[in-house]
């Protein structure tokens, strides 16, 4: 006479798998999130270098270069001034309500470090960003907005015969803003979530 042995259910079998897989999901859901709150901090400005109104400020960052590896940002930036523009850029057409400032700003850096990739915004009081746009409402201004046109330094598709930047220099780059906005201050940044930020005079 022949004996069965019943062999253990499937359930019984990966209970402990089964006991594990409401761990296993809550750690992938954190890691997830942890992942998910790190790009969403890196995508904005977040970590500003303040200084007050003509004072000058060291910024130093290292930025992804696009090839695995970092460069250094090593710069010194001072706000002289954000002021009415007198005289629009080149095919600048300023829709009705709008105005544009010219942000004047003085940098110093040794002429081998990139500088190439930054952006420029004014803020208002309450923190609104107004961008710079290049060739924004048809104007062909540099599409760097902290170098020399003609001598930014070191670029990607920098031609070897090109002049060096010089120690220091200075730039006026126009932002376009809505009428009655008064601007506070200047951001000027290369790598969220890092910045600069220029308190304006009063």
């Amino acid at each position: 006479m022949s004996t069965t042995t019943d062999s253990p259910s499937w359930w019984r079998r990966n209970r402990w798998a089964l006991v594990a897989l409401p761990v296993a999901l809550a750690l992938a859901l954190v890691a997830a999130g942890d992942r998910v709150r790190t790009l969403w901090w890196e995508q904005d400005l977040r970590r500003p270098t303040t200084v007050a109104a003509g004072e000058t400020a060291e910024f130093h960052q290292r930025v992804y270069d696009g090839d695995g590896g970092t460069l250094p940002v090593d710069v010194e930036v001072r706000l002289d001034g954000v002021g009415e523009v007198t005289t629009l850029p080149e095919d600048m057409e300023l829709p009705a309500g709008t105005r544009a400032v010219q942000v004047d700003l003085t940098l110093s850096a040794d002429p081998d470090v990139v500088l190439t990739g930054c952006s420029l915004a004014v803020r208002d009081a309450a923190g609104t960003r107004y961008g710079y746009d290049a060739g924004g409402w048809g104007a062909a201004q540099s599409p760097m907005p902290c170098v020399p046109e003609d001598t930014p330094g070191p670029w990607a598709f920098a031609d070897p015969d090109d002049l060096p930047r010089p120690a220091t220099w200075s730039v006026s780059p126009v932002v376009v803003v809505p009428d009655g906005v008064e601007i506070t201050d200047v951001a000027l940044w290369w790598q969220m979530p890092r910045y600069v930020l220029l308190q304006a005079s009063s």
